[in-house]
């Protein structure tokens, strides 16, 4: 067990701690304005 610990510990840390802000990023990134539509 302390094998799987040390190999899959960091990845499993990683993506608790990041996972949900990745899947917030992936849905709103695609409804905010491109650059031509700030210039009007």
């Amino acid at each position: 067990m302390d094998v799987f610990w040390s190999i899959f510990g960091m990845p499993i840390g990683l993506t608790l701690c990041f996972g949900p802000a990745l899947v917030v990023w992936w849905f709103t990134k695609d409804s905010e304005p491109g650059p031509d539509d700030s210039k009007h």
